[in-house]
């Protein structure tokens, strides 16, 4: 059983790998396509659009099919997507290329999970979704920084080559060593937009969007950042390995913290982190020399990656209290609301870039939690209203 498990993982492993790994690449790519670095930071965008709007349409068109089937397929689709960013020697090729990636990511990640689930001991099934969906936490640690590493030392197209190559022999591997796993059955589109008539979960969603929003303004962007101060390619890897390295601790203590603190709390206290760390990244700019500008930049960074991780946990244990028994319809809202949040923040980063600067990224990032904690507050009140309007 660990074997298969641990292909579900390699599978999560590049699906969040190709996800993240652009931000590294954007100097290099955009030199090399000749578009600004605003243009190629909406890789990012487009890529988050058509997972968090092609994801739920893909999962009900889908809903019948046997999940090995699923899963071969969603990885092969994914290679495709890597292969075409690959070849690519004009801006068009990328974009479409992202776009098929993503779809093939929004098949695979909610099939994995499920199936994780369905080959699991029932009294082993947490571990087994923690293994599998801690591949993408991995990828920040791994696959990022060699990503970018490698797009420093020889070309930006490296990397896809590689995911591809990962992600074909992943789908080969399920094909050939996973039993037949019968689909959950389908929901259909209608009942997945049910959920959003629901102020509390519509609210809780709200604050989900903004909070990938400020994720992703600065992250999007992270190379333009240090670039400030004259950092190269090798340090923003070893940025990003210290950013995985922390959002890894995060997600751990998030998961165990929300069950001895409560969600709440947790989400409240995640959320000013962040605003501290983006903050950190606004003042970089100031700081005269290259050492003092990099130890706040590092530290920034590893404060961002245990504050974003650690809300994940929290956020959705909320969104599973609130909804029910329509929880897995709701986490999948979720998922998608924290893409498009991810192609806002992408969108707003570039806009930001070519009004002002770097140095008001982790500004307009702190904004973005703001309103995140607001709509967290409001689906509370929300909440406690619906459950006093039924006693």
């Amino acid at each position: 059983m660990n074997y298969r498990l641990l292909l579900l993982t390699a599978g999560m492993f590049v699906v969040g790998t190709e996800a993240f790994m652009i931000a590294g690449l954007l100097p290099s790519l955009a030199r090399d396509l000749d578009v600004s670095i605003s243009a190629a930071g909406q890789l990012v965008t487009v890529f988050s659009l058509a997972y968090a709007f092609g994801s739920p349409i893909l999962a009900t068109l889908t809903g019948k099919t046997e999940r090995r089937k699923l899963l071969s397929g969603a990885m092969l689709l994914f290679a495709a997507g890597n292969a075409l960013c690959g070849l690519a020697d004009v801006y068009g090729l990328v974009f479409l290329g992202r776009v098929i990636t993503a779809a093939g990511a929004g098949l695979f990640a909610p099939a994995a999970a499920y199936t994780a689930s369905a080959l699991s001991d029932p009294n082993r099934r947490g571990r087994s979704l923690s293994l599998v969906l801690g591949g993408a936490t991995i990828a920040l640690i791994l696959g990022v920084p060699a990503g970018t590493w490698m797009a420093y030392l020889l070309d930006w197209r490296l990397p896809f080559w590689v995911v591809a190559g990962l992600s074909a022999a992943a789908a080969a591997g399920i094909r050939l060593f996973f039993p037949r796993v019968e689909s959950p059955g389908g929901v259909s589109m209608r009942e997945r937009l049910a959920q959003l008539k629901r102020p509390p979960v519509l609210s809780a969603l709200a604050a989900s969007l903004t909070w990938g929003t400020g994720v992703f303004l600065v992250y999007t962007y992270i190379a333009d950042i240090f670039g400030q101060f004259g950092a190269t390619g090798r340090t923003v890897s070893l940025v990003l390995l210290l950013t995985g390295l922390a959002s890894f601790a995060g997600v751990q203590f998030g998961g165990w913290a929300v069950d001895r603190y409560g969600s709440h709390r947790m989400i409240v206290m995640t959320l000013f982190l962040l605003m501290l760390a983006v903050t950190g990244l606004s003042l970089l700019r100031g700081i005269p020399g290259y050492t003092g500008p990099l130890l706040l930049g590092g530290a920034s960074m590893a404060l961002w990656g245990f504050g974003g991780y650690a809300f994940n946990p929290a956020q959705q244990h909320r969104l599973i209290g609130i909804s029910g028994h329509a929880s897995g319809i709701v986490l999948s809202l979720h998922n998608s609301s924290i893409y498009l949040g991810t192609a806002l923040g992408a969108m707003i980063g570039g806009l930001v870039l070519e009004i002002g600067g770097a140095s008001d990224l982790g500004f307009c990032s702190a904004a973005a939690f703001v309103l995140a904690l607001i709509a967290h507050g409001a689906s509370g009140r929300l909440a406690k209203s619906a459950s006093g309007a039924r006693q």
